[in-house]
């Protein structure tokens, strides 16, 4: 579950910091900028949408869409050329693959791995989080299907009035529209009997605003969305955002079409005077839907000065260009999320199952290249670690095999992949002083300056072992030779570094003359 867990985290992660840079933006654009109701209803709701999905554009899969040949270096000198699927490398003259430096990041999967109990139990509360949602949504969904076939009193004069079917009914308590291809205005059987038609009127150019602007439509979609990100406290924003300025967007409309803000205020007031309960349905969008905001909404009406509506053309142009600047501004500013990355660094904190490690094990100790393919078609990954061992390419170096070296590279085993508490491939060649193995690993991609946590670099383990001519052989392949590393706290956070972890004077001498300092 790392890579999940590691993958998620970083998700929402850059979900937070999109959001609350839009929010921040509009609320500042806002203060400062005169801006119609219409239009913020619709810059707060396309902050909504690209909140939610610019995130999932950093993602890559860091992948060729075509198959790549490379040639891989064996240690007598000789090549293969083997087929790599998807590898994304970059093969130079000398027939070396290397991977490609793009700047990709996620969230550090040592934190993760850290706080996976708590990532499990958050896991847990967002699945039923979202459960919970889509099964109210659902209710939702039902409950106004169920409206929608029983028996509606039609009111034609209404109906003609805005050119949409109007109804009253007992079973709703504030005015709403339901539906999204025929939407339907249902009106409280209590208002219709106890208001005039002309206060009616009032009520009905708003439903029939929503109906103009298609929120029942919107509404869907956000409700939609809020089933996954129902935790965010950026979605709960600018949902309420939303919320205020389509009420307010729709009050002006039917104020600018009634000619008069005050009989429109004054409707307003009244039919809230009837509403005693609340109720909102999914598909339908109410007219009182947060009591308290009456207020303000009353405000903005008597307040407002009639004029000219934003072009439809105009609002759209304006939502274009922040979706496409900020998705610039992530492509730009925000390093990628490389899903390769991020599952070799989870698969360091990860572990075959028992019985997987025991069959892997053993294929590789009985040079059986047939059973790893078996297991790899089987779901096995072989650069997941085994238990206690690593993974499957450490235990073919740590057993001193270079035929089964080879055929795991070719079955794509990543020559990079480290493991918690085991190291790298190269590190393990390092530890065992196995030269040839080391060659063959760097000449096959292996990173010469790798630095594992608890496991320090290649270079600082043959310097601490003593292995004179494996620490010559990685200086003279490019390995860093000052390049520290601090331990964990288990080992007191001690700064590590080839030339202090010499175990002998020719190292020492050796590395000061490559250039160590420290």
């Amino acid at each position: 579950m790392m890579i999940e867990y590691t993958l998620l985290t970083t998700l929402a992660f850059h979900h937070l910091v999109i959001g609350g840079l839009l929010i921040i933006c509009l609320s500042l654009l806002q203060k400062f900028l005169t801006i119609s109701a219409e239009t913020k209803s619709w810059l707060w709701m396309t902050a909504f949408v690209v909140s939610t999905l610019v995130p999932l554009s950093l993602l890559t899969f860091d992948e060729d869409a075509t198959v790549t040949t490379i040639t891989l270096s064996q240690a007598d000198g000789s090549s293969r050329e083997v087929v790599s699927l998807g590898e994304n490398l970059l093969v130079s003259e000398n027939g070396v693959p290397v991977y490609s430096s793009e700047s990709y990041w996620h969230l550090p999967t040592s934190i993760v791995f850290d706080f996976s109990y708590f990532l499990s139990l958050a896991l847990l509360v967002w699945l039923s989080g979202s459960t919970w949602r889509a099964s109210c949504t659902l209710g939702s969904v039902y409950r106004t299907r169920q409206l929608m076939r029983t028996s509606l009193e039609e009111i034609p004069s209404l109906s003609q009035f805005i050119g949409a079917k109007v109804f009253a009914s007992a079973k709703v308590s504030s005015p709403l529209v339901i539906g999204l291809y025929q939407p339907k205005v249902i009106l409280p059987k209590s208002v219709t009997e106890q208001m005039p038609e002309s206060q009616l009127q009032a009520i009905l150019l708003h439903e029939f605003a929503h109906i103009e602007r298609k929120d029942n439509w919107f509404g869907l979609f956000q409700e939609l969305l809020a089933i996954l990100f129902w935790w965010s406290p950026v979605v709960r924003v600018l949902n309420k955002q939303i919320h205020v300025e389509r009420e307010i967007a729709c009050d002006l409309r039917a104020a600018d079409k009634l000619k008069s803000g005050k009989q429109y205020a004054q409707s307003l007031v009244d039919c809230a005077k009837l509403m005693v309960n609340e109720q909102r349905e999914l598909l339908a969008m109410g007219l009182f839907s947060k009591k308290k905001e009456l207020n303000n909404r009353v405000g903005a009406v008597l307040t407002h000065k009639k004029v000219k509506r934003p072009h439809k053309a105009f609002i759209v142009l304006l939502c274009a260009g922040l979706s496409i600047s900020t998705l610039q501004a992530a492509q730009s500013f925000s390093p990628k999320i490389s899903i390769k990355h991020t599952l070799a660094d989870a698969r360091h904190y990860s572990l075959l199952s028992e019985m997987e490690s025991t069959l892997l094990i053993r294929a590789v100790d009985r040079n059986d290249i047939d059973s790893i393919r078996q297991l790899q078609s089987e779901g096995v990954d072989i650069n997941t670690p085994a238990i206690g061992d690593g993974t499957a390419l450490m235990i073919a170096v740590r057993r001193n095999n270079p035929d089964m070296v080879m055929s795991l590279l070719e079955l794509g085993a990543d020559v990079n992949q480290s493991s918690e508490g085991d190291g790298n491939p190269l590190i393990v060649a390092a530890m065992r002083n196995n030269l040839p193995l080391a060659e063959m690993l760097l000449n096959n991609g292996a990173d010469v300056n790798a630095a594992v946590p608890r496991d320090e670099t290649a270079l600082i383990n043959a310097s601490r072992f003593g292995y004179f001519e494996l620490v010559q052989m990685l200086v003279s392949r490019g390995a860093d030779v000052n390049l520290a590393v601090r331990t964990g706290m288990s080992d007191g956070y001690e700064v590590r570094s080839p030339l202090n972890q010499a175990a002998t004077r020719e190292i020492e001498d050796f590395l000061i003359a490559s250039g160590a300092t420290d």
